[in-house]
């Protein structure tokens, strides 16, 4: 049986930070708090989060119509003679938390160190928007980019999805309904700890992580994020029950030993394998969910940032 380190003591501080001004505010158990109250914990947690200034990348935010609403979008644009390959990002929170300024730190610094010009969605947030009102925004995304991304030096035949956590579910499971629509418009996939099932019996999830990301959170989360628990089975929402995963774009996953994701993240790399799919699969000890927004607090996630996001580069150039 694997002996799992510790978590570093520079993350443990942090986390105990966190924990401690949670206590502070008297955080009731989630089961107690609505959507809306919890989202005031998790931008105050937000706060401990160190901000990530890159000041030669350009920021622009814009707006597109989709149906009744328009979907928000922050890009990030590094000085490029070149024309840059573009990265649709999701951040995480859920599907319940988060916003562009959530993911902005996350944002500068792939923009700066992947070189890549980056399209941040604002999707709509449940349980007021349910499944699968966060797609939609994703595939809406997903046709405008590349139609508009040479605006901003953007090169539309090097177009990357991706996101952190449930923005990753958002971009795994966007690949597989342009897939099945005859509309791929993505030449690769980059999963960030990523949510792929419904369904919390995994060894991780078994474990009893209480680091950031527990099992009780992501079922508050899923329960937030579905209408009911039939719609857990929909592949669009547990990308890893797909039936076929062949002919997807390559894909980059990345997990982490302390996180309940871990296993499916592996079990989702796997499967992508032996359905054809290019993957390159990442895998950072002693580190917890979330660890990107811990960049210059935290020396594991600074390593770990540096190591994927210098194969994100090489990735996202490839011409597989």
């Amino acid at each position: 049986m694997k002996t799992h380190l510790p978590i570093d003591d520079d993350m443990k501080e942090l986390l105990d930070k966190i924990g401690a001004r949670m206590a502070e505010l008297k955080h009731p158990p989630l089961s107690d708090l609505s959507a809306e109250q919890s989202r005031y914990f998790y931008k105050e947690a937000r706060t401990f989060f160190q901000k990530i200034e890159m000041n030669d990348i350009m920021i622009y935010n814009e707006k597109i119509e989709s149906d009744d609403h328009q979907i928000p979008l922050r890009i990030y644009q590094p000085e490029s003679a070149e024309m840059l390959p573009v990265l649709v990002f999701m951040h995480g929170g859920g599907w319940v938390f988060g916003d562009l300024d959530s993911a902005d730190s996350m944002c500068r610094y792939l923009a700066k160190h992947a070189n890549c010009l980056i399209v941040s969605v604002g999707y709509r947030l449940a349980p007021e928007h349910p499944f699968p009102a966060a797609l939609m925004d994703v595939l809406a995304v997903s046709e405008w980019a590349p139609q508009n991304i040479s605006k901003w030096n953007g090169d539309p035949a090097q177009l990357a999805i991706g996101g952190e956590s449930s923005g990753a579910n958002l971009a795994g499971a966007a690949v597989h309904l342009l897939k099945d629509q005859g509309k791929q418009a993505f030449t690769m996939q980059f999963l960030l700890t990523p949510v792929l099932n419904h369904n919390f019996y995994t060894e991780s999830y078994q474990s009893g992580y209480s680091f950031n990301l527990t099992k009780e959170k992501m079922e508050w989360f899923w329960n937030h994020y579905l209408s009911n628990q039939e719609q857990g089975k929909n592949p669009y929402a547990s990308p890893l029950l797909a039936i076929n995963s062949a002919d997807l774009p390559p894909a980059m996953i990345v997990t982490v030993e302390y996180d309940p994701l871990r296993d499916e993240g592996k079990q989702y790399a796997e499967k992508l394998e032996n359905s054809g799919v290019p993957v390159t699969y990442l895998y950072y000890e002693q580190l917890v969910h979330s660890f990107p927004n811990m960049i210059g607090q935290v020396n594991r996630a600074d390593l770990a940032m540096i190591d994927l996001t210098n194969q994100l580069k090489i990735l996202l150039r490839k011409n597989f």
